[in-house]
């Protein structure tokens, strides 16, 4: 199993899933965490958010060495962010996938 994949060697399914992974992989951002969606009251007394009409805010949240860190994402970005976040768990699902294949073919004994 040294050396560079023979493609003709792959299952359907495999180069399938490699190649989604390429497809998805072209030109796409991708965040790691997950998106917390939040309201609250800005303080202000003459605020909409004092009569009930809370401020709504989307943070993105990680895990960094053990520890969590958050950042608010501009509503500008919400749309991108969103997009990259699931990017991102797309790609590990499909890297999952691939991992798969390549456990039965080393329980196989397989090349």
């Amino acid at each position: 199993m040294n050396g560079p994949l023979n493609r003709a060697k792959l299952s359907a399914a495999e180069r399938n899933f490699r190649s989604r992974i390429a497809q998805l992989a072209t030109g796409q951002w991708f965040l790691r965490g997950t998106l917390s969606e939040r309201a609250g009251k800005c303080g202000k007394p003459n605020c909409r958010c004092a009569r009930g009409q809370l401020h709504k805010s989307l943070y993105l949240v990680q895990s960094q060495e053990g520890k969590f860190r958050q950042i608010c994402v501009p509503r500008a970005w919400h749309q991108r962010v969103r997009q990259a976040v699931n990017d991102y768990h797309l790609m590990q699902k499909r890297i999952e996938e691939i991992s798969e294949l390549e456990w039965k073919r080393v329980k196989q004994r397989k090349e």
